[in-house]
Formats: C-alpha cells, structure tokens, sequence
C-alpha cells in the first residue's frame, strides 16, 4: 500500500482552491504552503535526531 498524493488529489486541490480563492492569490497561497512543509519536515528532523 503506497501513500502520497497523487495526480488527481492535487488537480481537485486546485479545483477547490480556484472555487474558493482569488487565481491572483493562489502562487503565494502554493508558497506559504511549501514554507510551512519545509518547516515542519525540517522541525519532525530535529525532533528525531535529538532522540538518545
């Protein structure tokens, strides 16, 4: 069983997204959520390196 998010996952993230933000604020919307991914792995890293 494979998990990850596949092509039609992310087509009706954007079909929503579209529906329901301005398309002028959807790149920066894609970025802030790219930022707190990078965030969040870069924190689940530490976390787990600090671990005795």
């Amino acid at each position: 069983m494979t998990s990850g998010i596949g092509f039609s996952e992310i087509l009706l993230v954007l079909a929503i997204m579209v529906i329901f933000v301005e398309p002028k604020k959807i790149p920066g919307l894609i970025r802030e959520c790219f930022k707190i991914a990078t965030q969040l792995r870069e924190a689940i890293k530490k976390f787990i390196d600090e671990k005795p």
